[in-house]
């Protein structure tokens, strides 16, 4: 069986098309941790999006994320 988390490198590029990112300030006194597994190879090919596109990879981090959800 393979890694569930192996992806090819533009696996997600069309879920992400249309994805949006809205980020708002926190309450600083509520701290929120969310561990997501993700293989090298997918985060190379996330890095490498955010090359592409010239994103911050954490934007690009973030959509995967959110059309993931």
């Amino acid at each position: 069986m393979s890694d569930p988390h192996d992806h090819e490198p533009a696996a997600f590029d069309e879920q992400l098309a249309d994805a949006e990112v809205h980020v708002e300030a926190g309450n600083a006194a509520i701290e929120v941790t969310v561990a997501v597994p993700v293989s090298a190879s997918t985060l190379t090919a996330l890095t490498e999006r955010a090359a592409r596109e010239g994103r911050d990879v954490q934007a690009v981090i973030a959509d995967a994320l959110h059309a993931a959800a």
